[in-house]
């Protein structure tokens, strides 16, 4: 026998919000479709709100009141995170869209051992996401829809319990349609035990097909559900303020909680991203949009945090920001780190944390790293490549003496400087239309430091770089 699990969300939007806004004031979500509020929070029903009010008594009831629109989308996008998170615990998910999940749990038992142990992990996930919802258990899918969305909160493990436990409900509990409910109710049909103890054929004569079909399918074990969940392949995040924020430093802190959402996404996928995007949306403005890159691909939040704030402080807003966007578009296997057991205490930086924090500071193009060329002049001696970036070439078993600081281009000298060692001949570069002759010589300045010096073919003398 299949069990099945529904969980049933009746806040989720609202629960968003209160996490992303960090909200402690009396707020509720209103349905624009029927003006009427939808969701409340504990704060506001202090005032005595509650869900049905229209907007014109649950002001009146408290004014300070925060007023958020329904967004059906969002809720949904809401319950598809969730069931990411969740799909590391069970991988037959269906959602219900905008807020239920309903779970095979059954096939999950061989790998947990219990039901309980199931039930753990499966609490685990979701104590950390502040959300409110109800649950059932129970072998029929559709019935344990139904008396989850009653607020059931119990495991009923045969189809008997299950049965006792729809005729305790309502008809207004059992998911017919409000058409139907008043039909039944007109005939004095209140209670959902009533009504299953009518014969179903003569149900269907009075009332149609549709409302017997619907109280079969209470009690069927099988039955054509929606598509299962499949797991996204990118990471997408949207948030609404609930205040418009002026200051581009007060981002940082919704940004975070949608940094660790992302960290959460990438952990259980094992996978680290090079790229992040972030969109503010601004008001009567176009959006900014922010395309932060680590030199290696990261997926902690505490990571990608120090990266953002460095671009948040660059960032200067024409308008205040009314909603935030994340996007993670690449994602890569999250490769285990080698540690070498004599490497000895190092930096908590590593080369590549270092690269991105100095990119985020002096721009992507503003960091680079040098590899040899073949060429004997100094100027053309080397070319810029990406940092952290292997080159291939190979160095000669012997190679001359060199500066470690070569000058951007030679400064000229006054005098004769106090050679040490040299000449050493360097000519050359008619190839490219860039000749030189020069005798190069180890020197020292009349500061004291070692500095390599060169005499042109004019005589002319010039200090090209310096020894540390």
């Amino acid at each position: 026998m299949i069990l099945w699990l529904y969980l049933h969300f009746p806040a989720l939007l609202l629960d968003t919000l209160i996490r992303d806004n960090k909200v402690e004031a009396p707020l509720i979500v209103l349905s624009r479709t029927t003006g009427t509020v939808y969701q409340v929070n504990a704060q506001a029903r202090e005032y005595g709100i509650v869900t049905g009010n229209d907007l014109g008594t649950a002001s009146a009831l408290c004014h300070g009141l925060d007023v958020a629109d329904y967004d059906e989308q969002a809720e949904s996008d809401r319950l598809r995170q969730l069931a990411s998170l969740l799909y590391q615990v069970n991988a037959d998910i269906v959602p219900y869209a905008p807020d239920g999940l309903l779970m095979k749990v059954t096939p999950m038992l061989k790998l947990y051992g219990s039901l309980d142990n199931y039930w753990q992990s499966l609490m685990s996930v979701l104590s950390g996401e502040q959300v409110q919802y109800h649950f059932a258990l129970s072998p029929y899918p559709e019935a344990a829809r139904w008396l989850s969305r009653a607020k059931a909160d119990c495991g009923y493990l045969t189809p008997e319990a299950t049965e006792q436990a729809l005729a305790a409900l309502s008809v207004r509990e059992l998911g017919f349609t409000d058409k139907h409910v008043v039909q039944l109710e007109r005939m004095g049909i209140r209670h959902a035990k009533q009504l299953l103890a009518l014969p179903v054929d003569s149900l269907g004569q009075r009332f149609g097909k549709p409302l017997t079909a619907h109280l079969r399918s209470l009690t069927q074990k099988s039955l054509a559900l929606p598509a299962s969940f499949t797991p996204p392949e990118h990471f997408y995040q949207s948030l609404e303020l609930l205040h418009e924020i002026a200051n581009s430093q007060t981002l940082c802190f919704p940004l975070q909680r949608m940094l660790k959402e992302m960290a959460k996404f990438l952990h259980v996928r094992e996978a680290v991203t090079p790229a992040i995007i972030i969109v503010l949306t601004q008001r009567d403005q176009e959006d900014k949009v922010l395309e932060i890159t680590a030199a290696a691909p990261e997926s902690a939040a505490s990571r990608w945090m120090p990266l953002l704030q460095l671009h948040l402080e660059k960032l200067k807003l024409d308008a205040p920001v009314t909603h935030l966007r994340l996007e993670a578009n690449t994602l890569l296997p999250r490769q285990s780190p080698t540690q070498d057991l004599f490497a000895g205490k190092r930096g908590q930086l590593t080369p590549g944390e270092l690269i991105s924090l100095m990119q985020a500071k002096a721009g992507k193009h503003g960091v680079y790293s040098l590899s040899l060329e073949n060429d004997h002049r100094p100027e053309h001696a080397f070319k810029r490549q990406l940092p952290l970036q292997k080159s291939a070439q190979v160095l000669p078993p012997f190679l001359p003496t060199r500066p470690a600081l070569l000058h951007v281009s030679p400064r000229p000298l006054l005098s004769r400087p106090d050679t040490l060692t040299g000449p050493e001949r360097v000519s050359g570069g008619w190839w490219d239309k860039s000749p030189i002759q020069r005798d190069y010589f180890v020197a020292r300045n009349k500061r004291g430091q070692l500095c390599w010096v060169f005499r042109t073919a004019q005589g002319e003398w010039f200090e090209h770089g310096l020894f540390c």
